[in-house]
């Protein structure tokens, strides 16, 4: 009996115990799940505190902020990029690192590589320009961005780039000999930049008003001037065709204002009584100073000039470049007929012109020998080798007394006649 209350009070008590420890765990569930509810409540209400806050309008002052200094990262790239190489933005075109707006670092490359390089993308592309974008990197400059270039059209950007010699627009090949010079310059660039469709302008132009020159001649007049002569001559020719000779005038005195001795070369040559007569004082007196190195058209221009009712400035440049063209040092103050004799435009002395002796025919003039130098005032239609006969000289002889470049002469001009040989005649006509 005893044992049976000892076991059933043991019982009793283990009941009890058992039975506490059920209510604490109970308990402390209970705070668990209040505690759990309160804080997904407060997380809740965070999260729609949150998204109202979001929701609830920008001032315009912080949204414009935020646009610049978007583009201001695009923009800071292109700036960079500006100063690069044609082969160092060449090396980008395979960065696909993101930059903003979808764009790409090599997206970028290759809007700097058309823009500061004058890469030809039209050719690299076999096709007209892609879609573009204008992107404003100043208030005064723009550039084009191509968003929608497929990986193929990136392909035959990169093969283009690397593989093409020269794949550069018309300008870039421009620069490019301005830079070099074109007697310095690759004998392909200037290939390049002659079949261009700029330079193929310039050329009808002068080919059609019948002074065709030569392609070497042609690209030094276009490297003596800024790019937008040319340019702007192929898209009036695009526009309207002009192939006439006043036409080829003005382009020659738009590079002359450029100083350019091509183009002043040329003139004289092609133009030289428009040259005298229409230009003024001021374009005669910059024609002057740009003729560098003598030759017979410049040397009959200035000879021309002293002729010419021309401002006492005028006549002083034009004696002067002959002067120059000599070697020798003008004589101060000026005397225009004491130039034109020098340079013999005038006899010596007016006395000793030669004067036609008459001729009877049945007694021919005796002849007479001659030992002193004389002169000789070239007529219309007497070429050298008539004079030669008259004088009984050699042609080369008279070249090199008179010191004649060319066998060229024009009417007014007087020869000297060294005295060695006999003649016929006084200078007038030849005995035959």
């Amino acid at each position: 009996m005893i044992l049976r209350g000892l076991f059933q009070f043991k019982a009793a008590v283990w009941g009890y115990m058992e039975e506490g420890r059920g209510a604490r765990r109970l308990r402390i569930l209970t705070i668990g799940i209040l505690f759990s509810g309160t804080l997904n409540i407060g997380l809740i209400a965070a999260l729609v505190a949150s998204s109202l806050k979001d929701d609830a309008p920008v001032p315009l002052q912080t949204a414009r902020i935020s646009k610049q200094r978007l583009s201001a990262t695009k923009g800071e790239l292109l700036e960079s990029m500006s100063k690069l190489s044609f082969m160092e933005l060449a090396t980008y075109l395979t960065n696909r690192e993101p930059v903003e707006e979808g764009y790409a670092k090599r997206d970028l490359a290759l809007s700097a590589l058309v823009a500061f390089q004058f890469f030809n993308l039209e050719k690299a592309l076999s096709a007209s320009l892609p879609q573009k974008r204008l992107f404003a990197l100043s208030e005064d400059r723009t550039i084009e961005l191509y968003p929608a270039l497929t990986e193929e059209q990136y392909e035959a950007v990169i093969r283009f780039a690397y593989q093409e010699k020269w794949p550069l627009i018309s300008k870039g090949l421009f620069h490019l000999l301005k830079k070099r010079l074109p007697e310095q310059a690759d004998e392909s660039l200037v290939q390049a930049f002659i079949v261009t469709p700029e330079f193929h302008a310039l050329q009808t132009l002068f080919q059609k008003t019948k002074a065709p020159r030569e392609d070497a001649e042609l690209v030094r007049l276009v490297c003596e001037g800024p790019w937008d002569v040319l340019d702007r001559l192929y898209r009036e020719q695009s526009h309207v065709l002009d192939l006439s000779v006043d036409k080829r005038r003005s382009l020659l005195l738009s590079y002359l204002a450029y100083q350019s001795p091509t183009a002043a070369r040329m003139l004289l040559q092609t133009d030289s009584t428009f040259a005298r007569v229409h230009l003024q004082d001021a374009g005669i007196l910059s024609l002057l100073e740009v003729l560098k190195a003598p030759f017979p058209e410049a040397e009959r221009f200035c000879l021309e000039l002293l002729h010419a009712p021309r401002s006492d400035a005028v006549w002083q440049a034009a004696a002067a470049k002959l002067y120059s063209y000599r070697g020798e040092a003008m004589l101060t103050p000026l005397d225009v007929q004491a130039v034109l004799r020098r340079f013999g435009a005038l006899p010596a002395e007016p006395q000793q012109i030669a004067v036609a002796e008459p001729v009877t025919p049945k007694v021919p003039p005796k002849k007479r020998s001659v030992s002193a130098t004389r002169e000789h005032v070239v007529k219309e239609g007497e070429n050298l080798w008539k004079i030669s006969r008259l004088y009984k000289v050699k042609v080369d002889e008279i070249i090199q007394w008179n010191a004649l470049e060319k066998e060229q002469l024009f009417p007014g001009m007087t020869l000297r006649i060294m005295g060695s040989g006999s003649s016929q005649g006084t200078g007038s006509e030849p005995p035959w």
